[in-house]
């Protein structure tokens, strides 16, 4: 009887130990995790509100549309190759939400609290919905690639390790990165637009429409200043001070170790 009754208590605690790692929902923030790591959460923001993203380890993808709400997407991301390990379980604990998203006063708050169990040496993705019109200030990322498109208003974004894209944007934006590189579009730049770019490691590459109207201001003491633009640049420069058009807006561009290019948007 007890030989019997052996295999049936062990196939019992298997199946609860399964079932005890599959899902987690976290009731109180009304977010969950999906099975292979996805969370999903949607917040209401009219045009014209701030979204703040602090970020460890992972790409952002903002995108703009025409709703007035946030949407974010987080997927865990596959560990790199050779990363090595083993099969194993993880536990209720190491499923809790590492994610935290906040509104309140116009504002969106999208934080990473911890980046535990599966994650912890790949980190997580997110892809963020906005409305068009939307500050995105502040945007910090530890490590991970930043891309930014269809939007406009303004743009705060500080990126340690990785790089930062922006297409069709309009508005002022300050920009820092370590090591990476920083490709912008900028498109209806006004006079009172206020534009500034810094990279330790890396190059600058600002796209500007063909009647564009600003004072430029570049270095690069460890590479070379281009442009499509004619301003008055010599071969191998270091320093730039040029003006298109009427001048008005300021773009400030320096590089530390890394090239400057100044584009005509296609």
């Amino acid at each position: 009887m007890e030989m019997k009754t052996f295999p049936s208590l062990v196939l019992m605690a298997f199946v609860v130990l399964a079932t005890s790692c599959i899902m987690v929902v976290d009731p109180e923030q009304a977010q969950s995790w999906r099975e292979g790591g996805e969370f999903r959460k949607t917040v209401d923001l009219k045009a014209g509100g701030t979204v703040a993203v602090a970020h460890s380890l992972g790409n952002v993808i903002v995108t703009g549309w025409d709703k007035d709400s946030v949407e974010v997407v987080a997927s865990g991301r596959r560990a790199e190759p050779g990363a090595g390990g083993g099969v194993r379980f993880y536990g209720p604990t190491e499923y809790e939400s590492s994610i935290d998203v906040r509104r309140g006063d116009g504002v969106v708050r999208i934080r990473t609290r911890s980046l535990g169990g599966p994650w912890v040496a790949s980190g997580l993705d997110y892809s963020i919905e906005v409305p068009s019109s939307v500050n995105l200030d502040p945007l910090t990322v530890t490590r991970g690639d930043v891309a930014i498109s269809d939007v406009y208003g303004r743009i705060a974004a500080e990126i340690a390790t990785g790089s930062l894209t922006v297409r069709n944007f309009s508005g002022p934006l300050k920009a820092s990165v370590g090591t990476g590189g920083a490709d912008v579009e900028l498109l209806d730049v006004r006079e009172t637009d206020a534009v500034d770019i810094s990279v330790k490691e890396g190059d600058i590459i600002v796209r500007l429409e063909g009647d564009a109207s600003a004072r430029i201001e570049a270095e690069a003491p460890g590479g070379e200043i281009t442009s499509e633009y004619d301003l008055g640049l010599k071969p191998h420069a270091h320093a730039l001070a040029g003006r298109l058009g009427a001048g008005g807006a300021v773009i400030k561009l320096k590089t530390g170790r890394g090239n400057v290019k100044i584009l005509k948007t296609k």
